[in-house]
């Protein structure tokens, strides 16, 4: 492989983490701004990250730095079985969360305008992005085998 097109294949893997990072940090700055106490940042952060990173890589592995790697597609199918299962422990803790609390725990000490905003926007993004997470882990291990073996059957044998 030639040196510049390395070049551009980490400059372009190293923009899409910018941009995927980015986005995480825009997405949940209305949330850490406003209720400061949320429990679940850690979780909404890597799903952001999750959804957007498997997304790209299902649709973008032919360009990708991974397209030649099967060894590592492999293993990173097989990492994200327990990731799977993190992810929806969390999403099924979120729901719980609210289930028990009530459904304005974390907005009853902002305004009532605000909170009704806030209360909407917690709950229609972590779902969301959780959701798009969680299917992207589930859809993704099929896309790098069908890749895998494709790559495999032109011949490449690279790890």
């Amino acid at each position: 492989m030639a040196t510049s097109t390395r070049i551009t294949k980490v400059s372009y893997e190293l923009i899409w983490w910018v941009f995927t990072f980015v986005l995480a940090a825009l997405v949940i700055a209305p949330i850490y701004t406003q209720i400061p106490q949320f429990p679940f940042f850690l979780p909404n952060f890597i799903y952001v990250i999750v959804a957007i990173t498997l997304t790209r890589y299902m649709f973008f592995l032919k360009i990708s730095w991974l397209r030649d790697h099967l060894l590592i597609q492999g293993a990173l199918g097989i990492a994200l079985i327990p990731l799977i299962f993190w992810m929806v422990q969390f999403f099924n803790g979120f729901i719980i969360h609210f289930d028990e609390q009530g459904p304005d725990v974390l907005v009853r000490h902002l305004p009532e305008n605000l909170a009704g905003i806030m209360n909407t926007y917690i709950h229609g993004e972590y779902r969301f992005f959780g959701v798009w997470a969680v299917v992207a882990a589930l859809i993704a291990p099929f896309r790098m085998l069908y890749n895998v073996w494709s790559r495999y059957r032109a011949g490449v044998r690279t790890l």
